[in-house]
This record gives C-alpha cells, structure tokens and sequence, in this order.
C-alpha cells in the first residue's frame, strides 16, 4: 500500500516538468524583458498577448488528436514548436518577427498541454484520473518552480536564457515520450469515449466530480475538447441572467486583475519597486512553490465549506496582494523593494484555490452540462489574458506601471464584490429543485 501512489506516475511526467521550466518559469521572465528593454512595454504586452492567442488553439489540437490518432505526433511536435520559437527569439529584431515566434510558442504550449491531459483522460481508467492528473501537475509545478530560479540566474543575459530554454526541450521531448500511450484507433476520441462511458450507466457529472479537484497550473487551463466555441457561446447568451453568467463575469475581472501584474511581471517589478528580475523571480519560484502545496487543501475546504466559499477566499487573497502593491505604489514607504514582491508572495499562492474552486464551482452553477461549463470558463480566463496583455503594456506606456496596478485592484475588488450576492444565488439555486 505504501507504493500505491507511486503506481500513477508515469516517465513521461519528467518530460513534462522540463516545459514546465520553460512555459512558466524562464519564458514569462525573459520574453518581456528582451522585447521590453528594446522597444519598451507596449509593444511588449503585444508579444506576450501573441503568447497566449496561440494558447487559444488548444480545441483545435485536441480534435486533430482525436481525428487522427496521432496523440504522440502531437505532442512531440509541442516540444519542437516551442524550441524554434524559444531558440529564434533573441535572434528577431522587429516587434512582428517576436510577435509571430511568440505564437509559435504559443502553438507549442497549447498542442503538448492539450494532449498531456488527454494521454489520461482517453487512455486511463477514470478511477486513475485524479491521482494521474495531480502527478502531473506536480511535476509541472516543480518544473515552474526550478525554471523562476533559473530565470533569476540568467535574467542578466537574456538571450543566452531564451537559447538555454529551447536546449532544454530536447531532454524534454526525450524523456516525454517514454511511456506515452500509442495512438488509438482514429475517431475514437473524447466524444465516443464518452459515449461508451454513458453506455455503461456513468454520467457525466460523476466524471467532472472525479476531475474537479485536480485542474491544471499553467499560463492557461487545458483546452476543453467539446463542442465548438460558437455552440458554448449561444448557450452562454441564451442564459445571461443566471448566476452561472454573473460567476463568468465575477471570473474575467478577477483573471484581468491577474493576469495585468503576471503579464509583464519583471518590468513592473523593476519600474515600480526598484527590484531587479533576478530577485523579483525568487520571490515568484517562492509563491509558486508554496501553492503547488495548496492544490489538494483546497479542494478538500471545498468539499467542506462549498467551492463558492474557496472562490470568495482566493479572489479576497488575490486582492490583497494587489491592493497591497498598489498602495506600496502610491505612498512609496521606506523599504519598498522589500515590501512589495512580499505583497506579490500570494498572489500567485490565491491561484491554487481559485482554479481548483472556480472549476468545479462553475460546473455547479451552470444548466449546461459540466464540459461546457468549464469550457466557457476556461475561455474566460483565455480573454482576460489576451486583454490584460494588451491592456497592460498600454497603460504602462502611457501612464506608467502604476496604473497597471491600480487598475488590476479595482477589477479584482469589483469582481470580489459581485461575488458576495452571487454566493446567497447560487446556494439557493443549488437548493431548489430541478
């Protein structure tokens, strides 16, 4: 019994925890700060937002896979895609030549991620999946971790980093094909999995309660391999006064008030605090550490006290951290490059809660079934992304990193306060029959 849970991980997770280093740890550091001090922050919100228009894509692999059977093929090319537009970035010198490098990592991030899940998920048994999905992430969260602090190490060459990035995904790719399952038979994917799953007698919501407390930590969720975006949308407007609508509102601002400190996060540091990348990527290796650990808490206050009460938590812990920076901003006390990365320290702790409750708390409230639910959620959280990166290398240009905090405080304390009725609606919508 002591080795059972030793018995889900798989050699391909080490693979995984090497674009782990790459996805969230050295690229979020290094990316703006190459395009940054060449250009300035305009233009490198701009490329960082191409960063995550690429992410979008993730729907499309996952039905690529599911039609073709070419799972292993997919997921190899992540790793190349990812290492041409790590490796060739120092070498651009126009905003455009990043800005399509930067998709291309994007691409690379959303086709390997995307078929990691479903080499679990399609090819596992379901009672597997919550164990499996939490090593996973784990080692992709050990991997965001290592790759903060390497991106401390090499803040000071830049390119040499972005180089060192793109080396490490041939380790990568190798060790991540070790114990991959071969490609299925073509057309027997996630919808016809499904389908035989229904035919058994298992219903669709025992599958989301299975995966609700193990969701991914990455720039972006896992792409939702469902129906097409347009049919999710129709859905979505056709109900736009339940609580599930208000919930998706709730969770763009507290995603934009996120994602505008996360998006040019060394820059902001620097300009606003006086802090250096290399010190201000301990501080973020240290947060993201810490909430690797407060995955399984969270979903287990979860269970206890409702995912709409972690939700509440977690968006309140994200606005302490901003409101706290912000104000460091304002009032400029003695010892402000201390005091604010400590502010930043839980940030990136609150998004463990949020993610693990936001998931399974939106497929709660939502009339439509549990995958388009979370698809529509996932969505979200992709467009607060794309605007934050935006939004945040605008405002900096033209009024400062200041006011990129002082607005990503006002988002998160306005979806926080929409949130508190929406908690009174949602029980009672919880509780009312059929």
């Amino acid at each position: 019994m002591a080795r059972e849970p030793f018995a889900s991980m798989s050699p391909w997770y080490g693979g995984y925890a090497f674009q782990g280093v790459v996805v969230l740890g050295t690229a979020p550091i290094l990316l703006p700060l190459i395009v940054g001090d060449a250009t300035g922050p305009a233009q490198a919100g701009l490329v960082v937002a191409a960063l995550y228009i690429g992410q979008l894509t993730a729907p499309m692999f996952g039905a690529l896979a599911d039609g073709s059977g070419r799972h292993r093929l997919i997921y190899a090319a992540g790793y190349l895609l990812l290492a041409v537009g790590l490796g060739l970035f120092p070498l651009a010198q126009t905003v455009l030549e990043w800005f399509i490098l930067a998709l291309m990592q994007g691409l690379g991030v959303a086709a390997t991620n995307t078929v990691a899940s479903m080499f679990i998920v399609e090819f596992r048994p379901k009672a597997e999946w919550d164990r499996r999905i939490g090593w996973m992430q784990t080692c992709y969260g050990i991997g965001q971790a290592a790759g903060l602090g390497l991106a401390a190490l090499l803040q000071q060459a830049p390119a040499w980093g972005m180089l060192a990035s793109a080396a490490l995904m041939l380790p990568g790719l190798l060790i991540g094909l070790l114990g991959t399952p071969r490609g299925r038979r073509a057309g027997l994917g996630a919808a016809a999995a499904a389908a035989q799953t229904l035919k058994r007698g298992a219903s669709i919501s025992d599958d989301a309660t299975s995966r609700r407390h193990a969701p991914p930590r990455q720039i972006l969720p896992h792409g939702h391999i469902g129906p097409a975006t347009g049919a999710l949308l129709g859905r979505f407007l056709a109900d736009l006064r339940s609580p599930y609508a208000l919930f998706m509102l709730c969770w763009l601002l507290v995603m934009l008030g996120t994602w505008l400190i996360y998006n040019l996060y060394p820059l902001l540091m620097q300009e606003v605090y006086g802090v250096g990348a290399g010190v201000s990527s301990v501080y973020y290796a240290v947060g993201a550490g810490i909430g690797v650990f407060a995955y399984a808490p969270s979903g287990i206050l979860g269970q206890r006290i409702g995912d709409g009460a972690v939700v509440l938590i977690g968006s309140l812990m994200s606005l302490l951290s901003v409101g706290a920076m912000a104000a460091l901003a304002f009032w400029q006390p003695v010892g402000l490059a201390l005091l604010g990365p400590l502010a930043f320290l839980l940030l990136p702790v609150a998004w463990s809660p949020l993610i693990v409750a936001g998931t399974a708390w939106a497929a709660q409230l939502s009339t439509m079934n549990e995958g388009e639910a979370v698809g529509i959620l996932n969505s979200t959280t992709a467009l607060a992304s794309v605007a934050a990166a935006f939004g945040a290398g605008v405002l900096a240009s033209r009024f400062g990193f200041d006011a990129v905090l002082y607005l990503a405080a006002a988002a998160m304390l306005l979806g926080l306060l929409l949130l508190l009725p929406l908690r009174r609606a949602g029980s009672a919508g919880a509780s009312s029959p059929g």
